[in-house]
């Protein structure tokens, strides 16, 4: 190991902007094996390194995301670009809901068992990616070899691809309800305005999301929402009865097409209340639409940040069901 004086130098620097003093400790960031290359880390004090041998190549690279993110997609691309001597590899990914992996695996094990393209599921929040890939000298040649097989996934799955590339989900919501004039309103407890984040986070949005309401408490929901106060004394505050009344209160005072609800328990211990005790994880999604109101009782698994994530991913998925078939 050695001491790189213009790492330690650009140390000193940033840290004197910050006003703050190093510590002895902190020079080891400078610190570097001899056969090693440093790479600036323009978001961050540590920097990464390279080092070569025999045409192998080693990277290291700090471990905050928006200091490794933007070094591989910047400095370590540049490099690899230049050291890559074959074909480039080319990948499309189908955006996949309503089924699980292990489905997914069963009814594309041919597909994926196959070496050119490769076919491979990626496991997300409420929904899998499905990443299509092989290696090609241009774009053109690499679609007429992902093409066919893009196609017989989308002949065995259907409507289960909701999307192609980098499209979310809310996004696809949001493009559909403008390609058909439709509004949307959104009636949240357990997810305390996530849902409606979700929504406003795509361009566009505020063509069709005019208003949503955060009501956590029981007196809340009835006053913001006109959920009846003997709905909440005799079903309680998640319930499915209290769930379609939030989504259609959402609806009439927002004056929209459509109108979600999500009630819930994401706490980890059971909530207490009328007629009995909700277990952590019980979610209901409530829908108002032109087409009529329903209700989904669901169950989820995890630490309160899951429970959350997923009761919004699980209200997309729901109202996603519903404009497909109208």
């Amino acid at each position: 190991m050695i001491l790189d004086e213009s790492v330690k130098n650009h140390l000193i620097e940033e840290y004197g902007k910050r006003g703050l003093k190093m510590s002895d400790s902190q020079f080891r960031q400078a610190e570097r094996p001899s056969s090693g290359t440093p790479i600036p880390n323009p978001n961050g004090t540590a920097p990464g390194l390279h080092t070569a041998k025999d045409n192998h190549h080693v990277f290291a690279l700090p471990g905050p995301k928006n200091e490794f993110g933007p070094m591989l997609t910047g400095p370590i691309k540049a490099i690899l670009d230049q050291i890559h001597t074959g074909k480039p590899l080319h990948s499309r990914t189908l955006r996949v809901v309503g089924i699980s992996e292990a489905i997914i695996g069963e009814k594309l094990s041919t597909l994926m068992e196959a070496e050119n393209p490769t076919v491979a599921p990626y496991a997300k929040t409420g929904e899998v990616h499905l990443r299509i890939t092989t290696s090609a000298a241009t774009t053109k040649e690499a679609d007429e070899i992902i093409n066919p097989i893009a196609d017989q996934i989308r002949s065995i799955l259907g409507s289960a691809i909701y999307a192609e590339g980098e499209e979310s989900l809310a996004a696809w919501i949001i493009q559909e309800l403008t390609r058909r004039g439709h509004t949307i309103a959104t009636a949240e407890s357990c997810t305390g305005g996530l849902l409606a984040a979700e929504l406003t986070s795509i361009d566009g949005s505020s063509k069709v999301f005019p208003a949503g309401f955060v009501t956590y408490s029981a007196e809340s929901k009835n006053r913001e929402l006109g959920v009846d106060l003997e709905t909440l004394r005799t079903f309680g505050t998640v319930a499915e009865p209290t769930a379609i009344e939030m989504a259609v209160g959402a609806r009439e005072r927002a004056q929209t097409d459509f109108a979600i609800s999500i009630t819930g328990v994401a706490g980890a211990a059971p909530l207490v209340e009328p007629p009995s005790p909700k277990a952590s994880g019980l979610v209901f999604v409530g829908i108002a639409s032109p087409q009529g109101n329903s209700v989904h009782r669901l169950h989820f698994r995890g630490s309160r940040e899951i429970i959350r994530t997923r009761a919004v991913i699980a209200a997309l998925i729901r109202l996603r069901d519903i404009l497909i078939v109208i």
